[in-house]
């Protein structure tokens, strides 16, 4: 046999995949085949990057147009990547919120609206961290309950499980804060 390492045919996507999962402290691939099924989707939405704003597009020349959408530099970073960074600015995270209300709201399946209505809730907590804004109507009572919920869940990624739980906190702080000042 060969000593070489072989790619066995596998886009980069793929290899990084397959990487994130080995390197996973908690054993996502012990999750039954549902929940297995919501972490992929769930993969597969936080690693792309948000749709282009089609007055971009239409603003590029008609040869590039067609190709717009597999530019990265167009299309942006992934949108697990810009919630987690705290240099993402606030109006692309509230890009993120939108799109994932919007994309929950027309989903056809229950699972898929769980999925963007978990990204949804990323985005509000990335806010929270990296901002300190609130970018919902929401109560931080109501924050706080779904952040640790959605912490719990052993579909979610872990990355997300960690912005959860900083935004739980984050929440807990301001609750206290509020009754510290009504008293």
């Amino acid at each position: 046999m060969d000593s070489k390492s072989q790619d066995f045919d596998l886009t980069r996507d793929q290899k990084s995949r397959l990487l994130r999962l080995g390197s996973s402290s908690r054993p996502q691939e012990w999750s039954p085949e549902g929940e297995q099924q919501k972490v992929d989707m769930l993969y597969d939405v936080i690693s792309n990057s948000l749709p282009i704003d089609p007055s971009l597009v239409n603003s590029l020349p008609i040869v590039i147009r067609g190709l717009s959408s597999r530019l990265h530099s167009l299309a942006g970073q992934p949108i697990g990547d810009l919630l987690q960074d705290p240099t993402t600015n606030i109006t692309t995270i509230e890009r993120i919120k939108q799109y994932t209300k919007e994309s929950g709201t027309s989903a056809d399946s229950e699972d898929k609206r769980e999925i963007f209505l978990t990204i949804y809730y990323a985005a509000i907590a990335s806010a929270l961290l990296f901002h300190n804004e609130k970018i919902t109507q929401h109560s931080y009572e109501d924050l706080e309950q779904f952040f640790s919920s959605l912490s719990k869940k052993d579909w979610i990624l872990n990355e997300l499980v960690s912005l959860y739980t900083r935004a739980r906190e984050y929440c807990l702080e301001k609750i206290q804060q509020e009754d510290s000042r009504s008293h």
